[in-house]
């Protein structure tokens, strides 16, 4: 057979390998493009109306802002916050079908250069005389492996955790336009890289990345042109990553420190750093674990802190790194076993943004797309060498039917972990089985409880998050919107003003105790703290939504008002449209000239048991208890069974016993 011919057969298994590989993934994801949104798509998307409008796309890339509508949550990532808004538009609001689908496509445009990547770095890695049909199907299976490996679900299924599946995408291709001279020539890659770090600054690690691809790969740069001749290696390693480094590094500190807002909370503070980095170790431990045996994949794990070094959880963790590196180490030195190294110098590499920067979640399972990539470098390949790399033909069956049914498990784990993010029930039923200690994990299981009308189960959740999170507000703020599902007013405003006194830069606490009293009828003050939350975020969507219903409900009942004080010019004397006026007057908040109207009636009316109860709701509005308990003592006696006012006067006379 000609080298044409030998070529040409080479690209249709490749093309053909990749349909199917394309195929199986999506078969694999099929059913996770209905699941909704959560976490940190309430802030970035759901109530962000920065994304709700493309006409001022620019702003996302000079106004960090636009990317999130809580203060403290707000990074530098304006190709999110595009990507969201286009997702957005062509959705026509918030269907969160058109935005899995849109991360789905790039998620496949990853796969292919997963590929083409695995492809080049196994072919380097053997003489030129091996049977490169094998080696292709070898980076179509290490391909299939990575596609629809279960870990990949978390980040997938998340539709915020786009900045990590869109961002390793940016890395991958980065990689790959430098490694064809001819992108390189006209540094194309930079582009990518650029586009990466603005979609997640982690993209940043594309330069060490770089730096071991040149160190194990190229020709000048390895570790053979090191040996030979030190100076040139330097000069040439220079040569080669100058350029990337210098608008890389700049661009990262530029994105860091000037466009990043100050209100912005990146790190956690309230932890030891070195407590932080040791027990790192134990997270990798953990996500090595889910990356061998996918079982305990949680959306929201309860690792907390560990604070002695000599922890054995510690001490496994610093052991199962440096065999790692061991391994690495080992690799480096055989070419044919060069894409071990570089994927577990990828590993390491990727984890260094969140094993160094104290995170408030000391892990999270969708980070691990990113570093995984490098595992699912070197694992097949590993695997290729140690069982199937000249054996006899019994072995290399026994290895491919192995490699099979384990891939078939993962892709059948993934299928059921979409499951598991099909609605809030399912997924934060799962949290609070696989992560007890979590107090997010329990309260928004108690929300997805509440959303039932099973109120009894979710307070049981929002007192367990409450434990474990006291000074939370979100925690709060539940548990004072269910105590006034079921009429416990009082225990749900000493709720709402607990949420208050946190004083957090989230707009949520005054948002929902305006919306609690605008179901109320209490609108005047509801419309005060509905500002209260606009100043804290302008472009939270709910509070602009829940300002604009206050205003037509203001304008409705002052428009009311005005019609019946018209008709009172022609009927002075009406004490109904006085008592109406009076009580459209109490629901605006307007106590002392709802008081004034009842006035009116008095004088027309010394004995209207009406005029006398409303004055006395108003007193006890404006915590005057004693004028309340002489108005309503005045009103019951004209009528001994007036419910109404026998209830405010229970509220008159507590209130001054309480004193």
């Amino acid at each position: 057979m000609s080298i044409l011919k030998i070529e040409n057969s080479i690209k249709n298994l490749s093309i053909i390998g990749m349909i199917i590989v394309l195929g199986l993934t999506t078969l694999v994801y099929s059913n996770h493009f209905s699941n909704p949104f959560f976490f940190d798509d309430s802030h970035t998307i759901e109530t962000n109306n920065s994304i709700t409008s493309l006409n001022n796309w620019l702003d996302f890339f000079t106004n960090a802002d636009t990317f999130s509508s809580l203060p403290a949550n707000r990074a530098y990532r304006p190709m999110m916050t595009l990507m969201n808004a286009i997702d957005y538009k062509i959705a026509g609001g918030l269907n969160s079908f058109y935005f899995h689908v849109n991360i789905f496509i790039f998620y496949l445009v990853t796969v292919i250069l997963f590929f083409v990547l695995c492809n080049y770095l196994f072919k380097n890695a053997v003489n030129s005389n091996h049977d490169n049909k094998t080696i292709t199907i070898v980076s179509l299976i290490a391909t299939l492996f990575f596609a629809t490996h279960t870990i990949n679900a978390e980040t997938i299924n998340y539709i915020c955790a786009r900045s990590d599946s869109f961002s390793s995408l940016c890395v991958l291709a980065s990689l790959l336009l430098f490694i064809w001279e001819k992108t390189r020539k006209y540094q194309l890659y930079l582009i990518t890289m650029i586009i990466g770090i603005w979609s997640k600054q982690t993209a940043v690690m594309f330069l060490p990345i770089l730096f071991f691809f040149l160190l194990l790969f190229f020709k000048r740069t390895n570790t053979k042109a090191l040996k030979e001749n030190f100076t040139k290696w330097v000069l040439n390693m220079l040569k080669m990553c100058a350029l990337p480094v210098l608008i890389g590094l700049v661009l990262f500190v530029f994105n860091q420190f000037y466009l990043t807002p100050s209100s912005t909370i990146s790190s956690n503070t309230q932890v030891s750093r070195l407590d932080y980095i040791l027990t790192q170790f134990y997270v990798v431990l953990h996500y090595m674990g889910n990356f061998l045996l996918p079982t305990s994949l949680s959306a929201d794990p309860d690792i907390e802190i560990i604070n002695r070094w000599y922890d054995k959880r510690i001490l496994l963790g610093m052991l199962m790194c440096a065999f790692l590196i061991y391994v690495a180490l080992k690799s480096a030195k055989n070419p044919i076993s060069l894409p071990i190294a570089f994927g577990i110098a990828w590993f390491f590499t990727a984890l260094i943004p969140t094993w160094l920067t104290p995170l408030y979640q000391i892990s999270n399972d969708h980070r691990m797309f990113f570093p995984f990539m490098g595992l699912f470098i070197s694992v097949p390949w590993a695997v290729y060498l140690k069982f199937y790399y000249k054996k006899n033909i019994k072995t290399r069956f026994t290895v491919a039917l192995l490699s099979i049914l384990f891939i078939s498990s993962y892709s059948f784990g993934t299928y059921q972990r979409n499951k598991v993010w099909k609605d809030s029930e399912t997924l934060w039923k799962d949290v609070t089985e696989k992560s007890p200690k979590n107090g997010r994990g329990q309260m928004n299981y108690g929300l997805a409880l509440m959303a039932k009308g099973d109120y009894k189960n979710a307070e049981f959740y929002f007192k367990n998050s409450e434990k474990k999170s006291p000074n939370w507000y979100a925690v709060k703020i539940n548990l004072a919107i269910l105590n006034g599902a079921i009429g416990k007013h009082e225990k749900a405003e000493n709720y709402f003003k607990s949420a208050l006194s946190l004083n957090v830069s989230a707009p949520d606490p005054e948002y929902y105790y305006a919306r609690y009293l605008m179901k109320r009828k209490q609108y005047e003050k509801a419309s005060s703290y509905t500002d209260l939350a606009l100043m804290k975020s302008p472009s939270h969507v709910n509070s602009i939504i829940l300002k604009s219903k206050l205003e037509k409900l203001l304008y409705s009942k002052d428009d009311e008002i005005n019609k019946l004080r018209e008709a009172l010019v022609n009927n002075p004397n009406s004490i109904e449209i006085l008592i109406e006026i009076s009580n459209k007057l109490y629901y605006l908040e307007k106590y002392d000239e709802s008081i004034a109207s009842c006035l009116d009636v008095l004088k027309i009316d010394n004995n209207n048991k009406f005029a006398y109860n409303n004055m006395c709701a108003c007193y006890n509005q404006k915590k005057q208890w004693f004028k309340a308990e002489k108005a309503c003592k005045r009103a019951l006696e004209i009528d001994p069974n007036f419910e109404i006012a026998k209830n405010n006067l229970n509220w008159a006379l507590n209130s001054i016993n309480k004193q």
